[in-house]
């Protein structure tokens, strides 16, 4: 049965901002706990279609962990998915079974063959306490997991050379002199063997036993290493328009990386206390632009302020990663805060996810819905459903908005893939709670506007089940999407929420196939196109790599011209599959200079500059 979802308001954070006509008592804020629901329509929005045949076209679960620790991130989802070229994966989370001690928490750990999924673990891979694992690709076919233990110590890194079998290797990684310790890392892995590590990581505030770094209660650092680990060249700097000049902290898991291409890196910062924006760099972590996405007055507080009116702004959850134009693209939570007392808060459970891209101009400080979505910026809300029953009556807190823990995916042809929870009318528990679901929305290529919102648990299979903290691998193969979440019959977490009791959670595997978000009676409406991606690395010294995708089979030519329109290499590839194929050229070859390599797919050429050192 479809659902038709009118727009409405979550949320009151004042009189300042009661303009959204809201008819019940302001969210909660830190300390956490659950929120009663009223819901108003706002006739100001169109209506919202939540697709009905999304699970006839879904794929089976698997269970790949267990946990009863079940909180896993305060905000934003750290990459825990990887899917490697030949379908193989690699899945990590946190996990532990020893109630309210937790003394066997860590980095839980499963791969998936090509045919099946290992054996649950029953055991952490680290030798010591950890949490809030971060992984990727390292070294070749390598792994690399990266988790903090406490304000007051290094983070735990764990390697090992081939994916899915091996001892890991543990390390440690220091906080720079003057900080007492690291929290809630973030890593992402680049290179053409992916022996770059990066990693953003918060020094511990002070509320986490830390201590005031460079003037800000919470700094976010960024690492480099360009080793594998090894060494860090890069060891817990502050950069450019982050420093304590511009804010008075940062909190945990209010940040994400994005996919690397080639030396260009950029992650997002989503805070409720500081501005929205973006950090890029272009030549491999060596220089840091700030692209800002929405400002916050009260990111700087002057000495002795005590009272701060409410005000919307991000909830720090937040996702982004860049199409094959340089476009970045970017979801994340409305959320809030004020202050009383002098001591700041967050407000929780929220309405609306927020999307914005780097075409636009910065989002508007007053995050008024309907004004979000005249905009191009609304990108999931919830409502109440037109049916008896269908009504929000309470959700627990996540620490995050009512649609947040949003994720992105782009595919070879430029489609992007949103994936996020939201709390969803119907079928409540018997506390009752309403159960969150997961939504998505895709944007194709060659298509104006997003899908509609997608529930992708409705249906009786998924009743009376709670789905959160999706995390949707970055790698898009054969048009499916992979996701791995936490489920539960009993919503909410007892980690953040103490009145809600421990109970068990699986973490589970879902592949999702892209032909879920076409619309019914229409086989297939994608326009697909080849793609020829840079190369990498990008400028050259050696060996250097590109890919090309293609629809179906055709004859590839790859050539390579210098500055004056000379070729100087050509290499006929014969009659290429469709599909994912990753060519090489072989910079040492050349002399220093600028070139150009064209690649020829059945009589089209695809064209993009090299440098060779």
């Amino acid at each position: 049965m479809k659902k038709i979802l009118l727009f409405s308001i979550m949320t009151c954070l004042g009189i300042g901002l009661m303009a959204q006509s809201l008819k019940y008592s302001k969210p909660v804020n830190v300390p956490r706990q659950a929120v009663p629901a009223a819901i108003t329509d706002n006739p100001l929005l169109p209506q919202q279609v939540a697709n009905s045949f999304v699970q006839s076209k879904a794929a089976l679960e698997d269970v790949i962990g267990e946990t009863r620790y079940d909180a896993q991130t305060n905000s934003a989802i750290p990459n825990r998915l990887i899917v490697w070229p030949d379908g193989s994966m690699s899945s990590a989370w946190t996990k532990a079974q020893l109630d309210g001690s937790w003394t066997d928490r860590g980095t839980g750990y499963n791969y998936y063959d090509g045919s099946a999924w290992g054996t649950p673990p029953t055991q952490r891979i680290e030798s010591v306490k950890t949490g809030w694992p971060t992984m990727d690709k390292w070294n070749g076919t390598g792994e690399i997991v990266i988790a903090h233990q406490s304000g007051t110590t290094p983070l735990v890194m764990n390697t090992r050379p081939v994916k899915g079998t091996g001892t890991w290797t543990q390390s440690l990684i220091n906080p720079p002199t003057g900080a007492s310790g690291l929290l809630w890392p973030r890593m992402i892995t680049s290179g053409p063997t992916n022996n770059y590590v990066h990693m953003i990581v918060l020094s511990s505030p002070t509320g986490n036993g830390g201590v005031t770094y460079q003037g800000l209660d919470g700094a976010l650092l960024y690492y480099r290493s360009t080793n594998g680990g090894e060494t860090w060249d890069k060891n817990g700097i502050i950069l450019p328009g982050l420093e304590s000049a511009n804010y008075d902290g940062f909190s945990g898991d209010e940040y994400a990386w994005g996919s690397p291409h080639g030396d260009t890196l950029y992650f997002a910062v989503a805070c409720a206390w500081t501005d929205s924006f973006i950090m890029e760099s272009v030549d491999n972590g060596e220089n840091w632009t700030k692209i800002p996405v929405l400002s916050n007055a009260n990111k700087k507080l002057p000495s002795g302020t005590t009272e701060v009116q409410p005000f919307y702004a991000a909830d720090g959850a937040v996702a982004l990663e860049m199409d094959k134009a340089g476009v970045i693209h970017m979801a994340f939570g409305k959320g809030g805060g004020y202050m009383s007392a002098g001591t700041k808060y967050i407000y929780v459970n929220v309405n609306g996810l927020i999307y914005w891209n780097s075409t636009m101009p910065m989002i508007q400080d007053s995050l008024v819905l309907d004004s979000l979505e005249a905009h191009g910026n609304l990108l999931g809300y919830v409502s109440d459903g037109p049916n008896p029953g269908d009504t929000i009556i309470a959700a627990p807190s996540y620490r995050v908005g009512l649609s947040s823990h949003p994720q992105i995916s782009i595919d070879p042809y430029n489609n992007i893939y949103c994936l996020y929870s939201a709390v969803t009318p119907g079928n409540p528990s018997p506390d009752p709670y309403n159960y969150r679901h997961m939504w998505a929305r895709a944007k194709f290529h060659d298509k104006a506007t997003w899908t509609d919102m997608l529930d992708l648990n409705t249906g009786v299979l998924y009743m009376y089940t709670e789905f959160a903290f999706a995390n949707m691998a970055k790698t898009i193969l054969n048009d499916n999407l992979n996701v791995i979440y936490q489920s539960s019959s009993q919503p909410g977490s007892a980690i953040q929420v103490t009145t809600i009791t421990v109970h068990d959670n699986n973490i589970e595997h879902r592949s999702i196939p892209g032909s879920t978000f076409w619309p019914e009676g229409i086989a297939n409406p994608v326009a697909k196109a080849n793609t020829v991606s840079q190369n990498c690395p990008n400028p050259v010294n050696g060996v250097t790599r590109f890919d090309v995708t293609l629809t179906k089979a055709a004859n590839v030519v790859v050539e390579v011209s210098n500055i004056m329109g000379q070729k100087v290499m050509s290499f006929d590839k014969g009659l290429v599959n469709s599909g994912l194929s990753t060519y090489t050229i072989d910079g040492s070859q050349l002399t220093s200079g600028i070139y150009f390599y064209t690649v020829k797919i059945n009589g089209e050429s695809y064209t993009h500059k090299m440098i060779v050192e």
